[in-house]
């Protein structure tokens, strides 16, 4: 076993028993780090390189070299990958929780749609691509799509998967809010449009129908608040992305699928802000690879003809690749997500502690070559990072429709007849090996955070009852509790025209959040219309 797979087990088995953890354990892990660097290596004509040695590879650390004991080659090799399987349950009973809790072994990627930089013609036209796509990656890489939004920002969508037909409800399903259709005849290089322009439809499928188009002329002023809304947006989002995935081993990959922002918004009063998400990102290994929505002859850049050099900007930044000027957005992300299956993994033990940024540079003793790889890292320890400072992701999670499962959940529905309405009750058994207990006198304690939300047909929130619960778990009850989870319920009163229902479950200590949304036709089908 090398080290890196050495390491990655002990991690699996630490997350795999949270049950047992408690504030000492998490402290005692604190301070082991390890920096690894994923390098990607292409020829001149572009073809991965693949026969590179260790000795072939020198590392400085703020400009001094540094050795490196892990090494290992990355070979883009799939395995076959089933979708899967939700056992059977009886009536008004639901759950989140497949045949496995465990996402399968392999690469995974992340897919940011921005449904704030751009118009609406150019989301339809990403959605589609990124539909295309599913059939052309590997069947073992998990993927997760993420959107960001006017007026929410960050939003999952679907959680990673391998489930393809999971990724395109979820597409299908989801409309953006207050995107302008896009301006009509004249394309982004003063031609007509072409074939991106004219290709997607001005009605999408899915509930809703298109949004209407944004017919007010604004103020230059308005305007300029409006870009400096939008490209603060993906900071934010980006930087909560590097939160999230920090502590998660190994390079991760997202492709931010995006008609851009100008790049006066890296500069300037914004620098400091975007200097600190870079950084981020870099800490927590993730490359940033730009897709431009725009294609060849698309519509005029909503945001001016500049946006493509942010786009280059932020993927240069994190050691990546910005895709630009072409159709094929399918093709485009299908070769990016099959480079960073490939490539080298080098890293070292972080020995001295001093809290400060560092910048790394790899470099192969061959010439004609292009490294792409993470710029940077934290000389932090894990316990600079407080789990308790970590934002909700209750709302994050609602984005989802097919439910995450970060948190098992298998919830019971019971109606309780009652007047004006009726009130129903929600019993939740929550999966022991997802959730935090810490120790105290006598046994331990667990901390959630709830959230239920009520929908109509128009998907529109119509109740809403939100609730943190400590459980106790006595030392008699340990046993019963690992192997039947933590038993809760909560009554939830049946708003008027209710139709489905999303429970969110937060384990506080961890931040692992799941979902879960049910249609209630089936369960109270007198609550719906009254």
């Amino acid at each position: 076993m090398s080290i890196r797979r050495a390491v990655c087990y002990l991690l699996s088995l630490s997350l795999a028993a949270p049950a047992m953890q408690d504030e000492s354990a998490l402290q005692l892990r604190a301070d082991t780090r390890i920096v690894e660097i994923d390098v990607s290596v292409r020829d001149s004509k572009g073809k991965p390189v693949e026969d590179l040695k260790k000795p072939d590879f020198t590392v400085t650390d703020n400009g001094k070299p540094r050795a490196f004991t892990i090494f290992s080659v990355n070979r883009d090799t799939a395995s076959p990958a089933a979708p899967p399987v939700r056992p059977a349950l009886p009536p008004n009973v639901f759950t989140n929780i497949g045949a496995s809790m465990r996402p399968p072994e392999g690469h995974s990627t992340i897919i940011l749609l921005d449904a704030m930089n751009g118009w609406f013609v150019n989301f339809v036209w990403a959605r589609a691509g990124v539909i295309g796509l599913m059939a052309k990656v590997p069947a073992d890489e998990k993927i997760a799509i993420y959107v960001l939004q006017n007026g929410d920002g960050l939003g999952l969508l679907q959680d990673y998967t391998v489930d393809r037909s999971q990724i395109k409800d979820a597409l299908t399903r989801y409309i953006p809010r207050g995107m302008a259709i896009g301006p009509l005849g004249i394309g982004d290089d003063g031609e007509r449009m072409g074939p991106l322009g004219a290709r997607p439809s001005a009605t999408p499928s899915g509930p809703g129908g298109p949004p209407p188009p944004d017919a007010s002329k604004a103020t230059p002023r308005e305007g300029s608040a409006k870009v400096r809304e939008a490209s603060e947006a993906v900071r934010l989002s980006l930087q909560g992305l590097a939160e999230k995935l920090r502590t998660v081993p190994g390079r991760k990959s997202v492709f931010w699928v995006t008609q851009g922002f100008p790049p006066t918004e890296l500069r300037g009063m914004n620098q400091f802000g975007w200097d600190k998400t870079i950084s981020a990102l870099n800490d927590a290994n993730i490359a940033v690879n730009t897709i431009d929505d725009n294609g060849w002859g698309g519509p005029k850049r909503e945001k001016g003809p500049g946006a493509i050099f942010a786009m280059q900007q932020i993927a240069e930044a994190t050691g990546c690749v910005a895709y630009f000027h072409r159709n094929e957005l399918d093709d485009e992300m299908a070769s990016g997500i099959a480079d960073s299956r490939r490539g080298y993994t080098l890293g070292f033990y972080l020995t001295e502690i001093d809290g400060k940024y560092h910048k790394l540079n790899v470099h192969v003793d061959r010439p004609g070559l292009e490294l792409n790889y993470r710029q940077g890292y934290d000389a932090q320890s894990e316990a600079v990072h407080d789990l308790s400072a970590r934002k909700s992701d209750l709302e994050a999670a609602l984005f989802n429709p097919s439910g995450s499962a970060g948190v098992g959940i298998t919830a019971k529905l019971d109606v309780v007849p009652g007047k004006p309405r009726a009130t129903l009750t929600a019993h939740l058994k929550l999966d022991s090996e997802t959730l935090s207990l810490k120790e105290v006198a006598g046994g331990w304690n667990g901390k959630i955070d709830e959230l239920f939300l009520e929908q109509n047909a128009a998907g529109r929130e119509v109740g809403r009852v939100s609730v943190t619960k400590v459980f106790e778990v006595g030392a008699k009850e340990k046993l019963s509790y690992d192997s039947q989870g933590a038993m809760l319920s909560q009554p939830i009163p049946i708003a008027p025209g209710a139709v489905r229902l999303s429970i969110v479950v937060r384990d506080t200590a961890s931040g692992r959040t799941g979902s879960l949304t049910i249609p209630l036709e089936n369960v109270v089908p007198q609550a719906a219309g009254k």
